[in-house]
């Protein structure tokens, strides 16, 4: 039997979320010792994907139009990520590879598609992730990122932020795949969890990974993970140890 279970699937969008049903049944809590959760940050699910395995992972692409379209935005995201990951490295490939639809995608890949509205929704993209159930770390991934957000001014009316918002889109979709949930929490104590209710970094920006549309809108800020994600991504190495 494959070492590996699917997990929930997260969405993004402009001004909503979405998030899909989890595919895996049960699982057992995260290893003691493992962090799940901080100021700003956490983990899609502490019973599943808790740690990113030391190696290489292969970003590949559903499709020649996927590769064109993304291949830039990945390499960012890819970067952003490995430089914060020792250990664990992210490689964008020319490989066209079919993303699998049911189950996982291969050991050790994450499978970028471009589609049309793939949650039926204007807007909506999609990340999900696979752990091994052996150790809990990351297994595969795939994102899905909706062609409407390369229509001219979906994002803003000026050119420069709607680059910007793609590049935080996309890297927070990244973030998704290989392990990381939205931060937003109830901070007004009015029992709901609301749309950029996040904690905020000491320059007022909501962390990337905050629900929707987190992260810098800046030339150098665009595609960066904030302070309050960094802990994050810190952690799904650490927790490889407590395996």
């Amino acid at each position: 039997m494959n070492p590996a279970i699917v997990r929930a699937a997260r969405a993004s969008v402009l001004a909503a979320v979405a998030v899909t049903t989890a595919l895996a049944a049960t699982a057992e809590a995260a290893t003691p010792g493992q962090a799940v959760a901080g100021p700003g940050w956490n983990l899609i699910d502490a019973a599943q994907t808790t740690s990113l395995a030391p190696g290489t992972y292969s970003i590949q692409f559903d499709s020649t139009a996927a590769r064109t379209k993304l291949t830039p935005y990945l390499k960012l995201a890819a970067a952003n990520t490995q430089k914060l990951t020792p250990g664990v490295k992210f490689t964008v490939s020319t490989t066209i590879q079919k993303r699998v639809t049911t189950g996982c995608q291969k050991f050790r890949t994450i499978v970028v598609s471009l589609e049309y509205q793939p949650l039926g929704k204007k807007g909506f993209s999609k990340a999900n992730n696979c752990y091994n159930t052996l150790d809990h770390g990351l297994w595969s991934g795939y994102i899905r990122v909706d062609t409407w957000w390369f229509t001219p001014k979906f994002f803003s009316t000026t050119a420069s932020t709607n680059t910007y918002r793609i590049r935080n889109g996309i890297t927070h979709e990244f973030g998704h795949a290989i392990g990381l949930g939205h931060p937003n929490k109830d901070l007004n104590h009015d029992g709901k969890v609301a749309d950029k209710e996040c904690p905020l970094n000491k320059d007022k920006t909501r962390p990337l990974m905050c629900s929707p549309n987190g992260g810098a809108v800046t030339s150098k800020g665009a595609g960066n993970y904030t302070p309050l994600d960094i802990p994050g991504l810190k952690a799904l190495v650490a927790n490889y140890q407590y395996r």
